[in-house]
């Protein structure tokens, strides 16, 4: 009953009046789902960097009890990766818009900025995130070839198990830009054209 008074009040107001709601309205739908994307992106960063920071004592470990020359190498170059990979997400990070602005377009416009980061940031995985940790856990394996134990059917498992998981976060990460980022993008960059109207 009360919805339906409000459709007719809505109705009847003037135009001028509706287009001050349906821009509030988008305002408000825009700040929800920017908002979800923060704690997404925020969530998504914060399990990459726990993650690092535990491949990094490990392979430090490893570099020191495994006798294989090539696994050594492998474990040092995986603790360097370890470590750009966190300073690859915190670099992304600081293009965050802050909550104190001067304006709401100029929150807008670092938002949009700041999406645009991660959408790049997405697109190029493959690049810097898992060609080189895929290579570098290739490299690690085929270490230990040095001994007599490891059989060649186990390397093929290995490889293959890699090749899966790589194949697999490229695919998401191609879904979030897709089903994710490229609508938060749209909805930001109306809002913008609506403000700027």
């Amino acid at each position: 009953m009360i919805e339906d008074e409000l459709i007719k009040i809505w109705q009847s107001s003037p135009n001028q009046e509706r287009v001050k709601f349906e821009k509030s309205r988008l305002m408000i739908d825009v700040q929800t789902s920017v908002d979800r994307l923060h704690k997404a992106i925020k969530f998504r960063d914060l399990r990459e960097i726990i993650a690092a920071m535990i491949v990094i004592p490990i392979f430090g470990l490893y570099a020191f009890i495994f006798p294989f020359i090539l696994s050594k190498i492998a474990s040092v170059l995986i603790i360097l990766y370890a470590i750009f990979v966190i300073i690859r997400l915190r670099s992304a990070k600081k293009h965050k818009p802050g909550e104190f602005t001067e304006t709401y377009l100029e929150y807008l416009l670092k938002t949009r900025d700041y999406i645009r980061i991660q959408k790049r940031l997405l697109e190029t995985v493959l690049y810097w995130y898992i060609l080189p940790g895929l290579t570098l856990v290739t490299m690690f394996t085929i270490g230990f070839f040095e001994s007599p134990k490891v059989s060649t059917g186990m390397f093929v498992f290995s490889f293959a198990f890699y090749f899966v998981v790589g194949v697999g976060l490229y695919l998401l990460n191609k879904r979030a830009v897709k089903k994710v980022i490229d609508p938060q993008l749209e909805k930001v960059e109306q809002l913008i054209k609506v403000i700027q109207e």
